[in-house]
Protein backbone atom coordinates (compact mmCIF):
# COMPACT_ATOMS: atom_id res chain seq x y z
CA UNK A 1 0.00 0.00 0.00
CA UNK A 2 1.62 3.78 -1.07
CA UNK A 3 1.95 6.33 1.36
CA UNK A 4 -1.22 8.02 0.56
CA UNK A 5 -3.06 4.89 0.60
CA UNK A 6 -1.64 4.64 4.57
CA UNK A 7 -2.96 8.22 5.38
CA UNK A 8 -6.46 7.56 3.89
CA UNK A 9 -7.17 4.57 5.80
CA UNK A 10 -5.96 5.89 9.07
CA UNK A 11 -8.07 8.63 8.87
CA UNK A 12 -11.13 6.50 8.50
CA UNK A 13 -10.23 4.38 11.20
CA UNK A 14 -9.99 7.59 13.23
CA UNK A 15 -13.10 9.16 11.78
CA UNK A 16 -15.26 5.54 12.94
CA UNK A 17 -13.60 5.54 16.05
CA UNK A 18 -14.66 9.45 16.62
CA UNK A 19 -18.07 8.38 15.23
CA UNK A 20 -18.19 5.54 17.75
CA UNK A 21 -16.60 7.04 20.88
CA UNK A 22 -19.43 9.92 20.22
CA UNK A 23 -22.58 7.41 20.15
CA UNK A 24 -20.80 5.38 22.99
CA UNK A 25 -21.03 8.94 25.03
CA UNK A 26 -24.50 9.70 23.58
CA UNK A 27 -25.83 6.63 25.00
CA UNK A 28 -23.90 6.98 28.65
CA UNK A 29 -25.34 10.33 28.83
CA UNK A 30 -28.93 9.11 27.94
CA UNK A 31 -28.87 6.49 30.44
CA UNK A 32 -27.78 8.54 33.13
CA UNK A 33 -29.30 12.28 33.18
CA UNK A 34 -27.58 13.38 35.98
CA UNK A 35 -23.92 12.66 34.26
CA UNK A 36 -25.64 14.58 31.29
CA UNK A 37 -26.24 17.38 33.74
CA UNK A 38 -22.94 17.53 34.76
CA UNK A 39 -21.43 17.32 31.29
CA UNK A 40 -24.13 20.28 30.16
CA UNK A 41 -22.68 21.96 32.80
CA UNK A 42 -18.68 21.86 32.16
CA UNK A 43 -20.07 22.37 28.60
CA UNK A 44 -21.32 25.68 29.18
CA UNK A 45 -18.95 26.97 31.60
CA UNK A 46 -15.92 26.42 29.01
CA UNK A 47 -18.11 27.86 26.82
CA UNK A 48 -18.88 31.03 29.08
CA UNK A 49 -14.74 31.05 29.68
CA UNK A 50 -14.46 31.60 26.06
CA UNK A 51 -16.97 34.20 25.78
CA UNK A 52 -15.35 36.03 28.60
CA UNK A 53 -12.25 36.09 27.07
CA UNK A 54 -12.43 36.88 23.42
CA UNK A 55 -14.98 39.99 25.06
CA UNK A 56 -12.25 41.17 27.41
CA UNK A 57 -9.71 41.27 24.15
CA UNK A 58 -11.95 43.09 22.39
CA UNK A 59 -12.74 46.01 25.12
CA UNK A 60 -8.67 45.89 26.08
CA UNK A 61 -8.11 47.60 22.66
CA UNK A 62 -4.24 46.20 23.20
CA UNK A 63 -4.44 47.86 27.14
CA UNK A 64 -4.21 44.75 28.15
CA UNK A 65 -1.26 43.92 25.94
CA UNK A 66 0.56 47.71 26.87
CA UNK A 67 -0.28 46.90 30.53
CA UNK A 68 1.48 43.46 30.28
CA UNK A 69 4.31 44.37 28.82
CA UNK A 70 5.22 47.32 30.66
CA UNK A 71 4.89 45.59 33.90
CA UNK A 72 7.90 43.25 33.15
CA UNK A 73 10.45 46.02 33.69
CA UNK A 74 10.34 45.20 37.18
CA UNK A 75 10.04 41.28 38.97
CA UNK A 76 7.44 42.60 41.48
CA UNK A 77 5.72 44.58 39.49
CA UNK A 78 5.51 41.93 37.11
CA UNK A 79 4.06 39.26 39.62
CA UNK A 80 1.64 42.14 41.01
CA UNK A 81 0.30 43.07 37.33
CA UNK A 82 0.14 39.18 36.19
CA UNK A 83 -2.09 38.22 39.31
CA UNK A 84 -4.36 40.91 38.67
CA UNK A 85 -4.82 40.58 34.83
CA UNK A 86 -5.68 36.88 35.52
CA UNK A 87 -7.99 38.06 38.40
CA UNK A 88 -9.62 40.33 35.60
CA UNK A 89 -9.74 38.12 32.83
CA UNK A 90 -10.13 34.60 34.76
CA UNK A 91 -7.62 32.56 32.33
CA UNK A 92 -3.96 31.73 33.62
CA UNK A 93 -3.61 30.55 29.82
CA UNK A 94 -4.15 33.75 28.02
CA UNK A 95 -1.62 35.62 29.65
CA UNK A 96 0.71 32.92 29.39
CA UNK A 97 0.06 32.78 25.93
CA UNK A 98 0.33 36.70 25.66
CA UNK A 99 3.43 36.75 27.99
CA UNK A 100 5.08 33.84 25.35
CA UNK A 101 4.31 35.74 22.71
CA UNK A 102 5.98 38.97 24.21
CA UNK A 103 9.38 36.86 24.71
CA UNK A 104 8.45 35.56 20.84
CA UNK A 105 8.48 39.22 19.37
CA UNK A 106 11.10 40.15 21.46
CA UNK A 107 9.18 42.72 23.02
CA UNK A 108 10.29 41.64 26.70
CA UNK A 109 13.49 39.73 28.51
CA UNK A 110 13.03 36.23 29.58
CA UNK A 111 13.33 37.00 33.83
CA UNK A 112 10.35 39.59 33.32
CA UNK A 113 8.03 37.55 31.73
CA UNK A 114 8.77 34.18 34.09
CA UNK A 115 8.13 37.03 37.16
CA UNK A 116 4.82 37.76 35.05
CA UNK A 117 3.95 34.29 34.63
CA UNK A 118 3.84 34.18 38.72
CA UNK A 119 1.64 36.30 38.77
CA UNK A 120 -0.59 34.41 36.65
CA UNK A 121 -0.43 32.07 39.10
CA UNK A 122 -1.38 33.74 41.78
CA UNK A 123 -4.40 35.30 40.17
CA UNK A 124 -5.94 32.12 38.93
CA UNK A 125 -6.47 31.51 42.79
CA UNK A 126 -9.43 34.19 42.68
CA UNK A 127 -11.27 32.10 40.18
CA UNK A 128 -11.50 29.69 43.03
CA UNK A 129 -12.78 31.95 45.39
CA UNK A 130 -15.46 32.98 43.47
CA UNK A 131 -16.71 29.76 42.89
CA UNK A 132 -15.95 28.88 46.79
CA UNK A 133 -17.81 32.39 48.20
CA UNK A 134 -20.56 32.83 45.16
CA UNK A 135 -20.74 30.19 43.00
CA UNK A 136 -21.90 27.39 45.42
CA UNK A 137 -23.74 29.32 47.92
CA UNK A 138 -26.38 30.93 45.12
CA UNK A 139 -28.81 29.90 42.47
CA UNK A 140 -26.97 31.45 40.12
CA UNK A 141 -29.04 29.61 37.45
CA UNK A 142 -32.02 32.57 38.18
CA UNK A 143 -29.08 35.49 38.07
CA UNK A 144 -27.83 33.99 34.89
CA UNK A 145 -31.23 34.32 32.91
CA UNK A 146 -30.67 38.62 32.70
CA UNK A 147 -27.27 37.84 31.23
CA UNK A 148 -27.99 35.31 28.69
CA UNK A 149 -30.90 37.43 27.21
CA UNK A 150 -28.97 40.51 26.76
CA UNK A 151 -25.89 38.76 25.79
CA UNK A 152 -27.60 36.71 23.42
CA UNK A 153 -29.59 39.72 21.80
CA UNK A 154 -26.86 42.40 22.18
CA UNK A 155 -24.48 39.73 20.13
CA UNK A 156 -26.57 40.07 17.48
CA UNK A 157 -27.54 43.08 16.99
CA UNK A 158 -25.11 45.23 18.17
CA UNK A 159 -20.93 45.99 17.12
CA UNK A 160 -17.49 47.35 17.94
CA UNK A 161 -17.48 47.96 21.92
CA UNK A 162 -21.16 47.62 22.72
CA UNK A 163 -21.14 43.59 20.91
CA UNK A 164 -17.72 43.24 23.16
CA UNK A 165 -19.76 44.21 26.15
CA UNK A 166 -22.72 41.87 24.88
CA UNK A 167 -20.48 39.32 24.64
CA UNK A 168 -19.17 39.86 28.12
CA UNK A 169 -22.79 39.48 29.32
CA UNK A 170 -23.25 36.52 27.38
CA UNK A 171 -19.70 35.10 29.26
CA UNK A 172 -21.00 35.78 32.46
CA UNK A 173 -24.72 34.35 32.10
CA UNK A 174 -23.02 31.09 30.32
CA UNK A 175 -20.89 30.72 33.16
CA UNK A 176 -23.71 31.19 35.72
CA UNK A 177 -25.48 28.92 34.10
CA UNK A 178 -22.66 25.96 33.47
CA UNK A 179 -21.92 26.54 38.07
CA UNK A 180 -25.44 25.86 38.27
CA UNK A 181 -25.90 22.77 36.15
CA UNK A 182 -23.11 21.08 37.73
CA UNK A 183 -24.64 21.72 41.29
CA UNK A 184 -27.44 19.69 40.18
CA UNK A 185 -25.44 16.92 38.75
CA UNK A 186 -23.51 16.58 41.64
CA UNK A 187 -26.63 16.76 44.01
CA UNK A 188 -28.06 13.87 41.83
CA UNK A 189 -24.94 11.51 42.48
CA UNK A 190 -25.18 12.72 46.47
CA UNK A 191 -25.90 9.12 47.34
CA UNK A 192 -24.28 6.96 44.24
CA UNK A 193 -21.20 7.91 44.00
CA UNK A 194 -17.96 9.56 46.18
CA UNK A 195 -15.24 10.87 44.07
CA UNK A 196 -12.61 9.17 47.00
CA UNK A 197 -13.34 5.84 45.39
CA UNK A 198 -10.58 6.86 42.62
CA UNK A 199 -7.97 5.86 45.69
CA UNK A 200 -7.73 5.52 49.37
CA UNK A 201 -7.71 8.03 51.70
CA UNK A 202 -4.30 7.50 52.96
CA UNK A 203 -1.57 10.05 52.62
CA UNK A 204 0.27 7.87 49.44
CA UNK A 205 -2.83 7.92 47.84
CA UNK A 206 -2.46 11.58 47.28
CA UNK A 207 -0.25 11.54 44.21
CA UNK A 208 -3.32 9.96 42.34
CA UNK A 209 -5.52 13.08 43.46
CA UNK A 210 -3.07 15.13 42.08
CA UNK A 211 -2.50 12.91 39.08
CA UNK A 212 -6.27 13.05 38.55
CA UNK A 213 -6.24 16.52 38.76
CA UNK A 214 -3.37 16.83 36.38
CA UNK A 215 -5.39 14.59 33.71
CA UNK A 216 -9.19 16.69 34.32
CA UNK A 217 -7.30 19.79 33.91
CA UNK A 218 -5.55 18.91 30.19
CA UNK A 219 -8.82 17.55 29.42
CA UNK A 220 -10.71 20.15 29.54
CA UNK A 221 -7.93 22.70 29.15
CA UNK A 222 -9.27 24.86 32.06
CA UNK A 223 -7.87 25.00 35.73
CA UNK A 224 -11.23 26.26 36.51
CA UNK A 225 -13.49 23.60 34.95
CA UNK A 226 -11.63 21.51 37.47
CA UNK A 227 -11.68 23.29 40.44
CA UNK A 228 -15.03 23.69 40.09
CA UNK A 229 -15.65 20.06 39.85
CA UNK A 230 -13.75 20.29 42.89
CA UNK A 231 -15.13 22.31 44.96
CA UNK A 232 -19.02 21.41 43.63
CA UNK A 233 -17.88 17.60 44.76
CA UNK A 234 -16.00 18.70 48.13
CA UNK A 235 -19.83 20.83 48.85
CA UNK A 236 -21.93 17.50 48.39
CA UNK A 237 -19.17 15.30 50.28
CA UNK A 238 -18.47 13.12 47.66
CA UNK A 239 -14.71 14.26 48.24
CA UNK A 240 -12.75 14.23 51.41
CA UNK A 241 -10.91 17.72 52.21
CA UNK A 242 -7.55 16.56 51.82
CA UNK A 243 -7.83 14.65 48.71
CA UNK A 244 -9.29 17.69 47.31
CA UNK A 245 -6.66 19.67 48.28
CA UNK A 246 -4.08 17.11 46.68
CA UNK A 247 -6.79 17.58 43.14
CA UNK A 248 -5.85 21.09 43.38
CA UNK A 249 -2.25 21.03 43.73
CA UNK A 250 -3.21 19.08 40.47
CA UNK A 251 -5.10 21.28 38.08
CA UNK A 252 -2.12 23.93 38.94
CA UNK A 253 0.00 21.15 37.07
CA UNK A 254 -1.93 21.01 34.39
CA UNK A 255 -1.98 24.31 33.35
CA UNK A 256 1.71 23.88 32.19
CA UNK A 257 0.24 21.59 29.02
CA UNK A 258 -1.29 25.19 27.33
CA UNK A 259 2.25 26.53 28.11
CA UNK A 260 3.90 23.61 26.49
CA UNK A 261 1.81 23.14 23.64
CA UNK A 262 1.61 26.89 22.69
CA UNK A 263 5.58 26.42 22.67
CA UNK A 264 5.82 23.86 20.38
CA UNK A 265 5.31 25.63 17.18
CA UNK A 266 7.12 28.82 18.18
CA UNK A 267 10.37 29.88 18.96
CA UNK A 268 13.04 28.97 21.12
CA UNK A 269 12.08 32.45 23.51
CA UNK A 270 8.38 30.74 23.98
CA UNK A 271 10.31 27.30 24.44
CA UNK A 272 12.14 29.31 27.42
CA UNK A 273 9.13 30.40 28.70
CA UNK A 274 7.36 27.43 28.57
CA UNK A 275 9.95 25.35 30.69
CA UNK A 276 9.95 28.07 33.19
CA UNK A 277 6.22 27.63 33.35
CA UNK A 278 6.93 23.93 34.15
CA UNK A 279 9.39 24.09 36.28
CA UNK A 280 7.64 26.73 39.10
CA UNK A 281 4.41 24.58 38.76
CA UNK A 282 6.75 21.05 39.30
CA UNK A 283 8.75 22.78 41.71
CA UNK A 284 5.15 24.80 43.61
CA UNK A 285 3.52 21.49 43.19
CA UNK A 286 6.56 19.07 44.91
CA UNK A 287 6.47 21.39 48.11
CA UNK A 288 2.75 21.81 48.68
CA UNK A 289 2.38 17.86 48.64
CA UNK A 290 4.95 17.12 50.64
CA UNK A 291 4.37 20.08 53.09
CA UNK A 292 -0.20 19.44 52.29
CA UNK A 293 -0.91 18.49 55.97
CA UNK A 294 1.06 21.51 57.54
CA UNK A 295 -0.23 23.52 54.80
CA UNK A 296 -4.09 21.89 55.58
CA UNK A 297 -2.99 23.00 59.64
CA UNK A 298 -2.29 26.34 58.43
CA UNK A 299 -5.03 27.38 56.47
CA UNK A 300 -7.07 25.85 59.61
CA UNK A 301 -5.37 28.67 61.60
CA UNK A 302 -5.89 31.09 59.60
CA UNK A 303 -9.64 30.44 58.66
CA UNK A 304 -9.95 30.67 62.05
CA UNK A 305 -8.07 34.16 62.48
CA UNK A 306 -10.50 35.16 59.41
CA UNK A 307 -13.51 33.71 60.90
CA UNK A 308 -14.13 31.22 58.64
CA UNK A 309 -16.39 28.18 59.82
CA UNK A 310 -14.73 24.75 60.77
CA UNK A 311 -16.84 23.58 57.66
CA UNK A 312 -16.27 25.89 55.38
CA UNK A 313 -14.88 23.56 53.08
CA UNK A 314 -14.72 24.99 49.58
CA UNK A 315 -13.84 28.25 51.38
CA UNK A 316 -10.96 26.65 52.97
CA UNK A 317 -9.37 24.61 49.71
CA UNK A 318 -9.63 28.29 48.16
CA UNK A 319 -7.19 29.55 50.68
CA UNK A 320 -5.13 26.51 50.11
CA UNK A 321 -4.66 26.86 46.86
CA UNK A 322 -3.42 30.77 47.34
CA UNK A 323 -1.28 29.89 50.01
CA UNK A 324 0.68 27.27 48.01
CA UNK A 325 1.13 29.61 44.95
CA UNK A 326 2.26 32.35 47.42
CA UNK A 327 5.18 29.71 49.09
CA UNK A 328 5.73 28.75 45.36
CA UNK A 329 6.73 32.47 44.19
CA UNK A 330 8.50 32.77 47.27
CA UNK A 331 10.60 30.17 46.86
CA UNK A 332 11.35 30.70 42.78
CA UNK A 333 11.85 34.63 42.78
CA UNK A 334 15.00 35.11 43.78
CA UNK A 335 16.20 32.08 41.80
CA UNK A 336 14.46 33.85 38.34
CA UNK A 337 17.93 35.11 37.17
CA UNK A 338 19.76 31.54 37.72
CA UNK A 339 16.72 29.44 36.19
CA UNK A 340 16.25 32.32 32.94
CA UNK A 341 19.90 31.44 32.30
CA UNK A 342 19.44 27.79 32.64
CA UNK A 343 16.80 27.95 30.00
CA UNK A 344 18.75 29.62 27.35
CA UNK A 345 21.40 26.99 27.75
CA UNK A 346 18.63 24.29 27.47
CA UNK A 347 16.64 26.53 24.15
CA UNK A 348 20.02 28.39 22.74
CA UNK A 349 19.05 30.76 20.20
CA UNK A 350 20.00 29.61 16.44
CA UNK A 351 23.62 30.46 15.93
CA UNK A 352 22.20 31.50 12.13
CA UNK A 353 18.92 31.82 10.63
CA UNK A 354 18.57 31.18 6.94
CA UNK A 355 17.99 33.95 5.40
CA UNK A 356 14.16 33.05 4.24
CA UNK A 357 13.31 31.83 8.01
CA UNK A 358 11.50 35.05 9.43
CA UNK A 359 12.81 35.24 13.08
CA UNK A 360 9.79 36.53 14.67
CA UNK A 361 6.71 35.76 13.01
CA UNK A 362 5.82 32.93 15.63
CA UNK A 363 2.12 31.38 15.48
CA UNK A 364 1.72 33.17 19.28
CA UNK A 365 2.50 36.54 17.63
CA UNK A 366 -1.19 36.63 16.12
CA UNK A 367 -3.17 35.95 19.14
CA UNK A 368 -2.90 39.75 20.01
CA UNK A 369 -2.67 42.85 18.59
CA UNK A 370 0.44 44.39 20.31
CA UNK A 371 2.57 41.22 19.70
CA UNK A 372 1.13 40.83 15.66
CA UNK A 373 2.22 44.56 15.05
CA UNK A 374 5.68 44.12 17.21
CA UNK A 375 6.31 40.96 14.96
CA UNK A 376 5.72 42.76 11.92
CA UNK A 377 7.89 45.46 12.82
CA UNK A 378 11.43 43.32 13.74
CA UNK A 379 10.51 41.57 10.89
CA UNK A 380 10.34 44.67 8.32
CA UNK A 381 13.29 45.74 10.13
CA UNK A 382 15.23 43.12 8.98
CA UNK A 383 14.18 42.70 5.43
CA UNK A 384 15.29 46.71 5.25
CA UNK A 385 18.55 45.77 6.62
CA UNK A 386 19.33 43.34 3.92
CA UNK A 387 17.87 45.82 1.55
CA UNK A 388 20.64 48.36 2.73
CA UNK A 389 23.28 45.60 2.49
CA UNK A 390 22.22 44.74 -1.10
CA UNK A 391 21.58 48.47 -2.14
CA UNK A 392 25.63 48.71 -1.38
CA UNK A 393 26.04 45.94 -3.35
CA UNK A 394 23.97 47.19 -6.13
CA UNK A 395 26.07 50.55 -6.22
CA UNK A 396 29.35 48.19 -5.59
CA UNK A 397 30.18 49.77 -2.38
CA UNK A 398 31.00 47.27 0.42
CA UNK A 399 28.52 47.87 2.81
CA UNK A 400 30.71 47.94 5.88
CA UNK A 401 32.12 51.37 3.71
CA UNK A 402 28.77 52.82 3.75
CA UNK A 403 26.75 51.83 6.27
CA UNK A 404 27.86 53.10 9.90
CA UNK A 405 30.25 55.66 8.84
CA UNK A 406 30.41 58.39 5.93
CA UNK A 407 31.75 56.81 2.97
CA UNK A 408 34.82 58.21 0.90
CA UNK A 409 36.10 59.36 -2.66
CA UNK A 410 38.42 56.78 -2.22
CA UNK A 411 36.35 54.04 -1.60
CA UNK A 412 34.57 54.42 -5.06
CA UNK A 413 37.82 55.07 -6.62
CA UNK A 414 39.17 51.89 -6.17
CA UNK A 415 39.35 49.12 -8.76
CA UNK A 416 36.52 47.27 -9.60
CA UNK A 417 35.97 43.36 -10.16
CA UNK A 418 32.90 42.17 -11.33
CA UNK A 419 33.13 38.75 -10.70
CA UNK A 420 33.47 39.68 -7.15
CA UNK A 421 29.88 41.32 -7.38
CA UNK A 422 27.00 38.87 -7.25
CA UNK A 423 23.74 40.01 -9.12
CA UNK A 424 21.13 41.83 -7.04
CA UNK A 425 18.49 39.74 -8.72
CA UNK A 426 19.86 36.23 -7.48
CA UNK A 427 20.57 37.92 -3.65
CA UNK A 428 17.12 39.45 -3.89
CA UNK A 429 15.49 36.15 -4.67
CA UNK A 430 17.66 34.64 -1.89
CA UNK A 431 16.81 36.91 0.58
CA UNK A 432 14.29 39.43 0.20
CA UNK A 433 11.57 37.89 -1.79
CA UNK A 434 11.31 34.90 0.48
CA UNK A 435 11.11 37.01 3.63
CA UNK A 436 8.53 39.69 1.97
CA UNK A 437 6.45 36.52 1.64
CA UNK A 438 6.72 35.50 4.82
CA UNK A 439 5.85 38.70 6.34
CA UNK A 440 2.07 39.22 3.50
CA UNK A 441 1.58 36.23 4.76
CA UNK A 442 1.56 36.52 8.43
CA UNK A 443 -0.26 40.04 8.09
CA UNK A 444 -2.76 38.27 5.75
CA UNK A 445 -3.13 35.39 8.88
CA UNK A 446 -3.59 38.40 11.20
CA UNK A 447 -7.52 38.85 12.42
CA UNK A 448 -6.76 40.09 15.76
CA UNK A 449 -8.79 43.56 15.91
CA UNK A 450 -6.45 46.34 15.73
CA UNK A 451 -6.82 50.06 17.24
CA UNK A 452 -6.75 53.09 14.74
CA UNK A 453 -3.15 53.89 15.71
CA UNK A 454 -1.97 50.00 15.21
CA UNK A 455 -3.73 50.17 11.64
CA UNK A 456 -1.82 53.42 10.78
CA UNK A 457 1.41 51.86 11.91
CA UNK A 458 0.93 48.63 10.08
CA UNK A 459 0.24 50.52 6.82
CA UNK A 460 3.11 52.41 7.18
CA UNK A 461 5.63 49.71 8.01
CA UNK A 462 4.18 47.88 4.87
CA UNK A 463 4.52 50.86 2.54
CA UNK A 464 7.94 51.38 3.42
CA UNK A 465 8.59 47.42 2.83
CA UNK A 466 7.13 48.22 -0.47
CA UNK A 467 9.37 50.67 -1.13
CA UNK A 468 12.60 49.44 -0.28
CA UNK A 469 11.84 46.45 -2.67
CA UNK A 470 11.27 49.09 -5.18
CA UNK A 471 14.14 50.44 -4.38
CA UNK A 472 16.07 47.56 -4.76
CA UNK A 473 14.56 46.84 -8.27
CA UNK A 474 15.92 49.86 -9.60
CA UNK A 475 19.16 49.17 -8.02
CA UNK A 476 19.11 45.62 -9.99
CA UNK A 477 19.07 48.02 -13.12
CA UNK A 478 21.74 50.28 -11.63
CA UNK A 479 24.21 47.49 -11.26
CA UNK A 480 24.26 46.38 -14.84
CA UNK A 481 25.21 49.52 -16.04
CA UNK A 482 27.93 50.14 -13.52
CA UNK A 483 29.41 46.88 -14.38
CA UNK A 484 29.60 47.29 -17.85
CA UNK A 485 31.44 50.38 -17.72
CA UNK A 486 33.84 49.42 -14.48
CA UNK A 487 37.11 49.62 -16.46
CA UNK A 488 38.70 52.60 -15.04
CA UNK A 489 39.24 54.03 -18.57
CA UNK A 490 35.54 54.12 -19.12
CA UNK A 491 34.21 57.58 -19.98
CA UNK A 492 31.09 56.84 -17.77
CA UNK A 493 33.51 56.05 -14.97
CA UNK A 494 33.87 59.31 -13.81
CA UNK A 495 30.32 60.13 -13.72
CA UNK A 496 29.53 56.80 -12.03
CA UNK A 497 31.72 56.98 -9.37
CA UNK A 498 29.82 60.46 -8.14
CA UNK A 499 26.56 58.81 -8.21
CA UNK A 500 27.96 55.99 -6.41
CA UNK A 501 29.01 58.05 -3.84
CA UNK A 502 25.74 60.34 -3.64
CA UNK A 503 23.60 57.34 -3.23
CA UNK A 504 26.16 56.06 0.04
CA UNK A 505 25.95 58.71 1.66
CA UNK A 506 21.58 58.82 1.07
CA UNK A 507 22.11 55.20 2.27
CA UNK A 508 24.07 56.19 5.23
CA UNK A 509 21.47 59.37 6.24
CA UNK A 510 18.56 56.78 5.65
CA UNK A 511 20.55 53.75 7.87
CA UNK A 512 21.04 56.60 10.58
CA UNK A 513 17.84 57.79 10.95
CA UNK A 514 14.87 55.99 9.24
CA UNK A 515 12.96 59.24 8.86
CA UNK A 516 15.52 61.46 7.49
CA UNK A 517 14.25 63.97 4.88
CA UNK A 518 17.36 64.74 3.05
CA UNK A 519 18.68 61.25 1.95
CA UNK A 520 18.08 62.17 -1.88
CA UNK A 521 20.18 65.66 -1.63
CA UNK A 522 23.44 64.38 -2.56
CA UNK A 523 21.94 62.25 -5.99
CA UNK A 524 19.88 65.41 -6.71
CA UNK A 525 23.38 67.58 -6.92
CA UNK A 526 25.30 65.11 -8.93
CA UNK A 527 21.98 64.97 -10.98
CA UNK A 528 22.18 68.71 -12.11
CA UNK A 529 25.89 68.34 -12.26
CA UNK A 530 26.16 65.84 -14.94
CA UNK A 531 23.01 67.40 -16.85
CA UNK A 532 24.85 70.28 -17.17
CA UNK A 533 28.61 68.22 -18.07
CA UNK A 534 26.63 65.93 -20.54
CA UNK A 535 25.30 68.78 -22.57
CA UNK A 536 29.29 70.36 -22.93
CA UNK A 537 31.07 66.88 -23.74
CA UNK A 538 28.10 66.46 -25.94
CA UNK A 539 28.71 69.93 -28.17
CA UNK A 540 32.50 69.58 -27.86
CA UNK A 541 32.31 65.61 -28.76
CA UNK A 542 33.80 64.32 -25.60
CA UNK A 543 31.12 62.01 -25.42
CA UNK A 544 29.50 59.81 -27.49
CA UNK A 545 25.55 60.17 -27.72
CA UNK A 546 24.77 56.62 -27.24
CA UNK A 547 26.82 56.73 -24.07
CA UNK A 548 25.10 59.96 -22.91
CA UNK A 549 21.97 58.44 -23.65
CA UNK A 550 22.91 55.34 -20.70
CA UNK A 551 24.22 58.26 -18.38
CA UNK A 552 20.71 60.00 -18.67
CA UNK A 553 19.18 56.71 -17.87
CA UNK A 554 21.82 55.90 -15.08
CA UNK A 555 20.80 59.29 -13.54
CA UNK A 556 17.39 58.28 -13.67
CA UNK A 557 17.36 54.84 -11.75
CA UNK A 558 19.58 56.24 -9.12
CA UNK A 559 17.24 59.45 -8.65
CA UNK A 560 13.83 56.88 -8.56
CA UNK A 561 16.01 54.58 -6.31
CA UNK A 562 16.47 57.47 -3.69
CA UNK A 563 12.46 58.42 -4.23
CA UNK A 564 11.78 55.28 -3.45
CA UNK A 565 13.83 55.24 -0.01
CA UNK A 566 12.81 58.42 1.10
CA UNK A 567 10.30 58.96 3.74
CA UNK A 568 6.92 59.75 2.48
Amino acid sequence: MTRQGMAAALLSRRRQLEALGLAIAAAVLLARLDLATLAAGLGLFLWGMSHLQDAIKRLSGGTLDRWLHTATRHPFRAIGVGATATALVQSSSLVTLLAMSFVGAGLVALPGAIALLFGANLGTTTGAWLIAAFGLRFDLATFAMPFLALGLIGSRVLQDARGAIAGLLLGVGLLFLGIDFMKLGFEAWQDGLSLDGLAGGSAWHWPLFVLFGVVATVVMQSSHATLLITLAALAGGQLPYLPALAVAIGANIGTTVTAVLGALGSGFAARRLAGAHVVFNLVTAAVALALLVPLAWLVDWLGELIGLAADAWPLKLALFHTLFNLLGIVLMLPLIPRLAARLERAFPEPARTPPAQARYLAPTALQHADTAVAAIEQECQRLNRRAYHLLCSAILVPSAEAIGHPPSRAVVKARIEPSAWTPVNTRYHEQIKPLMAEILDFYSRLDTPLTEAQEARVETLYARTLRMVEAVRFGEVLQRSLLRHAAPASPLREAHDDIRLALAEGLNRLAANPEAADISAPIDEVRRHWQQALAERLREHRLDPWLASSLMNDLHQATRLMGALAPA
